[in-house]
């Protein structure tokens, strides 16, 4: 899993609409690929966390993998 991100910086590398990996429980293989539907927030605590799609509510961006973007399509 990803080293902890401040959302202010997750938001400067990845726009919303990113592809990215869920891990429902860190350390289990478990995962649902989905995008992110909002930008990061930080909770009253400091947590930052992201909205996706296919989920109520943020998610930990611990528990977050970003996945490769398709690549663009050959311009000729």
């Amino acid at each position: 899993m990803p080293t902890t991100i401040t959302a202010a910086l997750w938001n400067q590398r990845h726009p919303v609409g990113t592809p990215v990996r869920y891990y429902p429980i860190m350390g289990e293989p478990e995962h649902v690929d989905t995008v992110t539907r909002s930008e990061a927030w930080e909770l009253g605590h400091g947590q930052p966390v992201v909205k996706i799609s296919g989920r109520t509510g943020g998610v930990c961006l611990q528990h977050i993998e970003v996945l490769a973007a398709a690549p663009a399509p050959a311009t000729t």
